[in-house]
């Protein structure tokens, strides 16, 4: 039997699919992975508010003739690939198939999942989707299967897998693995696993002439915190409620695979929600540097201690990533980052004293309808006294994900209408219909333009003077359109080759 699994993202990692595909194929079955990044959709440059893929009709042929022979189609989504998902849905389903949609779009809103598919994954899907397989192999009507919720049937009971050290390698091929390259609108079969480096690629510095390649592994599942807008919030009452951990032996058999398979890799990117509350943390650490491998990785302010941070940045860490999201005590409070956001200022402090080149990545949300503009101004001040010289902004725009706390109060408040598909919405801040001058100011503080010209344009009363209704409701965001179209026209599109 086949298998056809699909995924709509910018990025080729997809670490869940790829676990299911290696799952179903140590059982013996045929999968096929299809990846269809579209990366004018996901682009900065793109001037839409919303992810909207609308997949061309020669494309939706290819993948009928692709998935002719496949019993099954998975499909993998996130909220804001929802619309992608009911088309791929529409396009591929037929009488003698069974379409299952997975990921946070499904295990959030299963019912919606399921007024395109057959089904729905709820949690994990690796030993659901092996169930699922076996059953319709029999030639029966799959039912009562823990963690897919089929249309017209109860919601399934809920398991989550204890070991994931016991899940195989991901899958990654080459045999059976497919790409979309959006600019010739085609189709292609990876054929070797260099055929993965130009999805691996990156730049470390302006100056490089040559790129890097990295690889994205995950050691753990789930994330030890309970903020308010984070998809976290409601995995852990259907999935696993602690974070799960794979064991060193296992993450030490990835790399030596890593090593073998790809061999121009010389990063890793750790995509774990914090990385640092690992227990041997400091041993694994140590693996990376034994296999020359440097890594960038996410932590939470609160598990920062200077020995462990000093011990691996030695051990060849040489980019991270913290979360803040504000840091006036109104906007910590919406956010729950209260006790998260804790030692925020030593975190900052050892890398302006210690390591003040280190590239820190600090993360900002913005437009939040209960953040006030003095919120904003205090956590912009916040950073003009403490950021360190070298650190980098990542600034992303509030995304309601169904089932959160933030988005419960938003809808009791009346401030989201559920009615409309409003997990289409882009996190890209420069994409909104409203983009506010307190925004534009931490940019100012992203592109690293003079402290002492942004403490006077982040004054009271020139704050209080341009963040007006028509300013930033059609003069910024008019203003950052046309600025995008302009650079648009003059350097391309921007399309990559994946």
């Amino acid at each position: 039997m086949q298998i056809s699994l699909i995924s709509p993202y910018g990025s080729l990692y997809n670490a869940g699919l790829r676990s299911i595909s290696a799952v179903l194929k140590n059982a013996g079955y045929d999968t096929q992975m299809i990846f269809l990044p579209t990366p004018s959709i996901e682009s900065g440059w793109n001037v839409s508010p919303f992810c909207q893929v609308s997949y061309s009709e020669s494309l939706l042929e290819r993948l009928r003739v692709m998935t002719k022979g496949s019993a099954v189609v998975g499909i993998t989504l996130m909220d804001n690939y929802m619309q992608a998902g009911a088309e791929l849905t529409k396009a591929l389903k037929r009488d003698d198939n069974f379409v299952i949609l997975g990921g946070v779009f499904p295990t959030l809103n299963p019912q919606k999942a399921l007024d395109y598919a057959d089904a729905a994954c709820v949690g994990d899907g690796e030993y659901a989707m092996l169930e699922l397989v076996r059953q319709l192999e029999a030639g029966s009507t799959p039912i009562a299967i823990k963690n897919i919720y089929f249309r017209g049937q109860s919601y399934p009971e809920l398991e989550y897998i204890h070991d994931i050290s016991s899940l195989p390698l991901p899958d990654y091929g080459p045999d059976g693995h497919f790409v979309y390259i959006e600019h010739a609108d085609e189709i292609m079969a990876i054929r070797s696993f260099d055929d993965y480096k130009p999805s691996m690629a990156f730049w470390a510095d302006s100056a490089s002439k040559e790129p890097a390649y990295l690889y994205r592994m995950e050691t753990a599942r789930g994330c030890p915190d309970n903020c308010s807008y984070c998809a976290n919030n409601i995995l852990k009452k259907v999935q696993a409620p602690k974070v799960r951990f794979k064991n060193i032996e296992v993450i030490e058999k990835e790399i030596l695979w890593v090593k073998e398979h790809f061999p121009f890799v010389t990063e890793l990117s750790v995509e774990d929600d914090s990385f640092i509350i690992r227990k041997d943390i400091r041993e694994t650490a140590s693996l990376f540097k034994k296999y020359g491998l440097t890594f960038k990785c996410f932590f939470a302010p609160v598990y920062f201690t200077e020995e462990l941070l000093t011990h691996l940045i030695g051990c060849g860490m040489m980019a991270t990533q913290v979360g803040l999201q504000g840091r006036s005590a109104n906007t910590e409070e919406i956010y729950r980052r209260t006790s998260v956001n804790k030692n925020i200022d030593e975190v900052l402090r050892f890398f302006s004293e210690r390591y003040p080149g280190f590239p820190l990545i600090i993360d900002l949300i913005v437009d939040n309808p209960w953040e006030k503009v003095e919120d904003t101004l205090f956590t912009i001040n916040y950073l003009l006294d403490n950021m360190p010289p070298k650190a980098m902004i990542g600034i992303s725009s509030l995304v309601f994900y169904n089932g959160t706390a933030l988005c419960n109060k938003a809808v009791k408040e009346n401030i989201l209408d559920t009615s409309t598909d409003y997990q289409l919405k882009t996190w890209h801040w420069h994409r909104q219909n409203k983009i506010h001058y307190t925004t534009l100011l931490l940019v100012m503080l992203k592109l690293r333009l003079p402290r002492g010209l942004i403490r006077v344009l982040a004054s009271k009363p020139v704050v209080y003077l341009l963040e007006r209704k028509l300013i930033i409701e059609k003069l910024i965001p008019g203003a950052v359109r046309t600025v995008k179209k302009i650079y648009k026209k003059i350097k391309g599109t921007g399309i990559s080759k994946y």
